[in-house]
Parts: structure tokens; C-alpha cells; sequence
């Protein structure tokens, strides 16, 4: 059966959940009013792009569900011009299937594995799975943050099913020979563990104060989404910018943290480098707000590192719902004009980039991105 498509199999889901949430077993169909099925399809991201007339649209999905055989619509339906079912049957879901899945010929530095692989559960396994194609693929073994070579290994090698966040893997992963042994998994995948920034409430003028590092006697703040790209970005700033600060905005902490910034600093500009998402974009936007509402300089994206973003990145399901054409033509607007367009693309699809593509590695190598702290 070919794959549903994206509206339809969103609005599966989602009454599969109110199923679920309702106490209905799975095994058995479930029968769905229509209030609960507009309700469910009110929460399907970007459900009618062209505006189209809603029971219509609805209508249409609820067609293609009952053709694949996944719902059954009451003959009884509403009086209205597009008369929708009063009510629907949700269908049993087939049970899969489970095919053992076999073990990979291993890269030579994890042979050791072959005796772990029985008793691995299927995380673990896809983890390993995706470890071996990476030590495989003859990648580049420059020691780099861990949330890093994740991304780098996760976000190439594994599916999103398994790895929706690829770069967080090993924050979630503990288990198993590999994964509780810190010091063997930093030598298998050649990771680096760079501790965070520590967390202070002001914005202190001392040589390493926490969220806000002193880098330079520059008039420049550089603020930066998450802690493993600031520690990459400090590790590899040149001799020569005009940065006095490197800051971990905490993700969305910096929309507040802004106005820990006064005239005594002396930051003359903000630039900013986060995830692209939704609130990656948003972050800034409204910490711009706030700087502006406070006399502070407007927040600027930092144009280098983003076209390394966009360009060495892959682009992974967003949490986030996907936002709509107009919304992210504004969101985007905040970005330099040459980027507006990959953006708003990756937004509208519900993609996310994750900043940690942007790496040690290719800080340490690469010079285009000093234009960004000059």
C-alpha cells in the first residue's frame, strides 16, 4: 500500500489518539463522533493551504481514509450543502509483524558487538546500526563535542522513527555495554564532552562568568542557542575580532536574559546563530523586541554561520507544527535575504536544522564565518 499522504495520515493519528485517550482498544473499531473528528482535524499542521472551504477539505480526507480501509463513515450525515458522516468507525490497526531484524557485518573496531546484539533491545540496536554505517563510511575521525558527533552519526545513518533529535541520542541513550560506559563510547565515536557554561543571573564583567563569557575587549555580543555550538564557536575564535562576549542564550531564556544587558557593557551590536525552526527564528525576534523596547541594539543574525547551516545541514521533522506560508515569510524576514527563501521552505515542510551541524570541525578549518565576529 502506497504511503498515506501527509493530511490524511496526521488526521489518522490524531483519532487514533482520541481512541486512545478515550480508553478504545486498539484491536477493535472505535466509533468517533463528528465533533471529535473536526476537533482532531482543527490540529493538523497546515491542513488547508489554498483556503479552500473546510468541510470540503475534510470531507476529502476522510474519502481517502475510508478508500485505504482505515475508517468506516456512517451513512447518516449532516444536512448541510458538503454533508459530512454524523459519525465514523476507526478501524482496527493491523498488527505488524516482527521480523528479527539481522545483525550487520561489523565495521573491525566493533566486532565486539556481535555478542551484545541478542540480547540488545530494538533502540540499541538501531543505535549500533547506525554507529557501524558511520564507522564504515571512512568519515573523518577529528574529535569533535558529542552532540555533535551525534548529529553527525544519527542524523545521517538513522531514521527519524528512531532518531527524531538526532544530536540529543546520547543524552537519552544509557544503556547497554556501550552507552553506560562513557570513556569507551567517547574512544568509538572520537567525541569530545565539553561541560556547559555555568548559569549566573547578571551579567558580570569577568573573565569566564557563566552564561556570558568575556572573549574580547570588542563592543560586539555573539549569542548562541545552544551550549555545544558555543563552546565550538569560543574554542575557535581567531586572534583578531571585535567580540567582547560569547553568550549561551539557553534557548528561548534569551528572549528574557536580554535585558540583562546595560549601558555599562558597552555592546554597540547583537548577533545572533540558533536552530532554524520556528522558534530557532522566534528566539530572536522577540529577544529583538525587547532590546529595542529597552534603547539596546536590535538583535542581527549572524549571515555566515546560517549559509553553513543551510549548507551543510540535514533536515530532520520539526516538533513544531509546520507554519504557514505567510508566517514564515515573516519569520524569515528576520534572516539576510540570500537565506529567506531556503527558510521559509524548510518552515512550510514542518524541517528543522539543528545548529550543531555547524561544528568544531568545521569551525576549526573554516574562515568564512569570521566575517560574523568582525
Amino acid at each position: 500500500m502506497t504511503t498515506l499522504p501527509r493530511r490524511e495520515r496526521e488526521l489518522l493519528a490524531l483519532l487514533r489518539q482520541w481512541a486512545k485517550d478515550n480508553k478504545r482498544k486498539a484491536d477493535s473499531k472505535t466509533q468517533i463522533p463528528l465533533e471529535a473528528v473536526l476537533k482532531a482535524f482543527r490540529n493538523v499542521r497546515n491542513r488547508n493551504p489554498e483556503g479552500e472551504f473546510e468541510p470540503a477539505v475534510l470531507d476529502s480526507c476522510l474519502n481517502v481514509l475510508e478508500r485505504r480501509g482505515l475508517i468506516k463513515a456512517f451513512s447518516e450525515r449532516t444536512p448541510e450543502t458538503v454533508s459530512l458522516p454524523v459519525k465514523v468507525w476507526l478501524l482496527p490497526e493491523d498488527r505488524p509483524v516482527r521480523v528479527e531484524e539481522p545483525m550487520p557485518r561489523w565495521h573491525h573496531e566493533l566486532n565486539w558487538l556481535a555478542q551484545e546484539w541478542k540480547r540488545a533491545t530494538p533502540k540499541q540496536r538501531a543505535a549500533y546500526t547506525a554507529i557501524n554505517l558511520w564507522r564504515k563510511s571512512d568519515p573523518d575521525l577529528f574529535a569533535v563535542p558529542i552532540r555533535e558527533r551525534a548529529l553527525e552519526i544519527f542524523g545521517t545513518f538513522g531514521s527519524e522513527t528512531d532518531f527524531p533529535m538526532p544530536e540529543k541520542t546520547f543524552d537519552e541513550l544509557k544503556s547497554g555495554p556501550l552507552f553506560s560506559d562513557p570513556e569507551r563510547l567517547d574512544e568509538v565515536i572520537r567525541a569530545l564532552r565539553p561541560p556547559p557554561p555555568l548559569l549566573t543571573e547578571t551579567f558580570s564583567l569577568e573573565e569566564a562568568d557563566g552564561r556570558y563569557r568575556r572573549v574580547g575587549t570588542g563592543d560586539v555580543l555573539l549569542v548562541v542557542e545552544n551550549s555545544t555550538t558555543w563552546w565550538s564557536l569560543v574554542e575557535c575564535l581567531p586572534e583578531q575580532h571585535r567580540l567582547g562576549y560569547v553568550a549561551w542564550g539557553l534557548g528561548g531564556t534569551f528572549r528574557a536574559s536580554v535585558r540583562a544587558i546595560t549601558a555599562e557593557h558597552r555592546i554597540s551590536e547583537i548577533r545572533y546563530f540558533g536552530d532554524l525552526d520556528l522558534s530557532g527564528v522566534r528566539i530572536p525576534l522577540k529577544a529583538s523586541h525587547t532590546a529595542s523596547q529597552l534603547g539596546l541594539p536590535a538583535v542581527q543574525p549572524t549571515e555566515m554561520l546560517y549559509a553553513a547551516l543551510l549548507s551543510l545541514g540535514r533536515p530532520r521533522n520539526a516538533k513544531e507544527a509546520s507554519a504557514t506560508a505567510m508566517e514564515a515569510a515573516q519569520l524569515a524576514s528576520w534572516l539576510p535575504m540570500q537565506h529567506r527563501a531556503d527558510t521559509v521552505n524548510l518552515l512550510v515542510e514542518g524541517k528543522r536544522l539543528a545548529q550543531e551541524w555547524v561544528g568544531y570541525r568545521y569551525l576549526k578549518r573554516n574562515t568564512d564565518w569570521y566575517s560574523d565576529i568582525c
